[in-house]
């Protein structure tokens, strides 16, 4: 009788942080227009997904992470990437940016047999940017393909990108970055 009245004291309490905002669930329910004033930009989120609780980047997937992600990712200028010490500066051509980008997924431990399969140089609305899609695999062996579109604003870089596990995954879903990507703005533009 004692264990019952003590799970249901601590259910009735995580009940209470939960309602009272203490406690903040790490995914959310997806869909219709997500706008991150603190990252400057709005996009069109695919109903069915589920967005990571971040104020960070943006971060979404419909069966999790490792099968399929979308990401939105921003960095400021003139600071090392994570893997490099290549930086990025303000006025640099789209594929200087798209060979540093390049040159940091390279270095990566996490990134193995890293092969570009396309780069090339496109319009992401009134931006000049790049596109790339490689294809890598994982520590465990896991093969996985990426498209990521990429453009400087100002003295921030901007990315949009979509992984995938490549069987399966990644032709299943890149339709749906596909319009994710044609919502993408920014919310004021440099």
């Amino acid at each position: 009788m004692t264990t019952t009245r003590g799970a249901l004291k601590v259910a009735l309490l995580a009940a209470c942080l939960v309602l009272a905002g203490c406690v903040t669930l790490p995914w959310y329910p997806t869909s219709g227009i997500y706008t991150s004033e603190a990252q400057n930009f709005a996009v069109e989120l695919p109903k069915g997904w589920m967005r990571l609780n971040s104020e960070e980047n943006l971060l979404i997937t419909r069966d999790g992470i490792l099968l399929q992600h979308v990401t939105v990712e921003r960095a400021r200028v003139d600071r090392p990437l994570k893997n490099t010490k290549k930086v990025l500066s303000r006025g640099m051509q789209p594929q200087a940016v798209a060979e540093v980008i390049i040159d940091n997924f390279m270095s990566s431990e996490r990134m193995l047999d890293l092969k570009v399969l396309e780069n090339r140089p496109i319009q992401i609305g009134p931006h000049r940017g790049f596109r790339l899609v490689y294809a890598h695999r994982d520590k465990e062996g896991l093969r996985f393909k990426s498209v990521l579109h990429g453009f400087l604003a100002g003295d921030v870089f901007y990315s949009i990108r979509y992984t995938a596990a490549e069987r399966y995954y990644f032709a299943k879903d890149l339709a749906t970055f596909e319009q994710v990507l044609a919502s993408f703005r920014l919310i004021h533009p440099a």
